[in-house]
């Protein structure tokens, strides 16, 4: 190659690495070149460096083989197809371990979305052929992990009759059986599920429930959004899925969050736990943070796992759960909020 042309090999190479990390508009891309070949990558020259610049989009193409567009309405330009010299091969216990990954973490908000950014970034970065098994699996994961990551386990016809539902937005029928029930006694739903999801410790079904009918024949056709762990539902006859595509469920409702963290606790880095948060830095050293969630159990939950150190102020859902939580546990330590009281 002529110098020249050895130049704007490298700087495509830039590009591309810096397009391999997300999205980018011309002038992040012409920054990240000069902070990684030297600041005289480019001419000074307005008009001679937007002609370098175009020189390097074509060499992405023609000589590394990177596929990418560029959105008007955006300003930026995203990598389609990495191609051969940039993506990279997993195994298939990686291929697995990655379906896993997105199949836990994927549709969330807070902390968990950088989970979610990570694994788009990975995906991108693979052969077209594994992104397409990635996103249309026979099945997503093998079930020995997945028996393994839950100590109830759940049976194969439950997990694959379920995860199915899901991707085909289809209706799903089962009988349920939880603790919270009287008598161990099966109860039927009928639901349009949307998500499965690791949480706690087990597998869940995030679904909206249509109907919900108990072992004497009482119907409740009120609609919820609910969760349901999938140990819980039961491989029997009416585990089963609607032949016909059901619409999209309603979304699920939105619950503020809000509390205070005391020190030494808001002397840290702030968790985001919640989508859209605000943290507000208080005189007492405490932090004043805001947020908002789909899910008012797991927001409690979470907030429950700072102790003393969190006071939880709001929204009403998440307050009332905290209360109804903390009467509890006055009620099986009285003895300890007796003395204090004394």
């Amino acid at each position: 190659m002529r110098g020249s042309d050895w130049r704007s090999f490298r700087r495509s190479l830039a590009i591309a690495r810096r397009l391999l990390k997300g999205s980018a508009t011309p002038t992040e891309l012409i920054q990240y070149v000069l902070e990684v070949e030297g600041q005289d990558a480019y001419p000074e020259a307005k008009s001679a460096r937007e002609k370098a610049f175009k020189r390097d989009r074509e060499n992405l193409r023609s000589r590394l083989g990177v596929e990418f567009q560029y959105s008007p309405s955006k300003g930026q330009y995203t990598i389609i197809d990495p191609g051969s010299l940039f993506q990279f091969e997993l195994s298939e216990a990686s291929v697995r371990a990655v379906a896993l990954l997105a199949q836990t973490f994927g549709g969330q908000v807070g902390e968990h979305s950088e989970i979610q950014d990570f694994l788009d970034e990975l995906i991108a970065a693979l052969p077209v052929e594994t992104r397409r098994s990635l996103e249309n699996p026979v099945i997503p994961i093998d079930l020995e992990l997945l028996q393994s990551i839950d100590p109830n386990g759940i049976p194969h016809h439950v997990w694959t009759t379920a995860w199915r539902a899901v991707k085909t937005h289809r209706k799903l029928g089962f009988n349920y059986i939880s603790p919270s029930y009287a008598d161990h006694r099966k109860v039927f739903h009928d639901v349009l599920p949307y998500r499965i999801q690791y949480q706690w410790g087990h597998w869940y079904l995030r679904a909206y429930r249509v109907l919900r009918r108990d072992m004497d024949g009482q119907e409740n056709r009120q609609g919820a959004h609910l969760r349901y762990r999938l140990s819980y539902l039961q491989d029997d006859e009416q585990l089963s899925i609607s032949p016909i595509i059901m619409p999209q469920p309603p979304s699920p409702p939105r619950y503020q969050v809000h509390y205070r963290l005391l020190p030494p606790l808001s002397r840290g880095v702030v968790s985001r736990h919640f989508d859209e948060m605000q943290v507000r830095q208080l005189e007492d050293g405490s932090v004043d943070i805001t947020g908002w969630c789909e899910d008012d159990w797991e927001a409690g939950r979470t907030l429950l796992s700072y102790g003393q150190f969190c006071i939880v102020l709001g929204g009403d859902e998440v307050l009332a759960w905290m209360e109804g939580t903390i009467r509890g546990i006055r009620k099986n330590y009285p003895h300890i909020f007796n003395q204090n009281k004394g």
